[in-house]
């Protein structure tokens, strides 16, 4: 059963928030840091895998564009 909030490497660890700040370019090697704290969170390959461990677009959240988006879960 998928769980309804995601943690490890997209929840920052310093400020608690997931919003990531990643630039429209982003190439896998590419550093990503917290939009809120400016903290290094990763690199864009470590978080996009962390992002699929946890449902990636089976799950209750999707990732497009560097957005996170919660998806309305049925029943």
């Amino acid at each position: 059963m998928t769980t309804q909030y995601l943690d490890h490497k997209l929840e920052c660890p310093f400020c608690g928030v997931i919003r990531l700040n990643i630039p429209a370019d982003a190439k896998p090697t590419t550093p990503i840091h917290c939009a809120e704290c400016g903290e290094y969170l990763g690199t864009w390959d470590e978080l996009q895998t962390d992002f699929e461990q946890q449902g990636g677009t089976d799950g209750v959240f999707r990732l497009d564009k560097g957005r996170i988006q919660k998806l309305n879960s049925s029943g």
